[in-house]
């Protein structure tokens, strides 16, 4: 275990930081009204930590099962398909991803994992897709 991950928050109760962010992502999961979410923001700034909080807060220690998968995507650019594939860790409930792993075809992959999340509804607070 990593020092970082002994000292991580787990609940979004413990999170220091970004307290406001926090609290509005705790309103989302106590109104039961969780949508797609994104996020953003420079290496270091504690985007996995608020989401690990988040996921146990939703899905409680199902979301710490984690499993590593390479995924390919066929995405249309224009006038041409690109073939891209990327390592992805996910849960039942998440996929984390890198896509500067891509390189400079990142744009393509963040378009097509949106429009891939989009398909699908939205997820309430018991794990259930809606």
């Amino acid at each position: 275990m990593l020092w970082v991950d002994k000292y991580r928050p787990k609940t979004l109760d413990q999170v220091i930081v970004h307290q406001e962010i926090a609290e509005n992502l705790k309103k989302l999961v106590t109104e039961q009204d969780c949508p797609h979410l994104l996020f953003y923001g420079p290496s270091g700034s504690g985007k996995k930590t608020l989401i690990m909080a988040l996921l146990r807060q939703i899905f409680g220690i199902s979301a710490e099962k984690v499993k590593v998968e390479n995924r390919t995507w066929k995405i249309d650019a224009g006038s041409r398909t690109i073939d891209l594939e990327l390592t992805t860790l996910s849960s039942t409930n998440h996929v984390e991803l890198s896509p500067s792993d891509a390189g400079f075809q990142d744009r393509y992959i963040v378009q097509e994992i949106i429009k891939e999340m989009a398909k699908n509804r939205p997820i309430d607070t018991k794990g259930r897709k809606g």
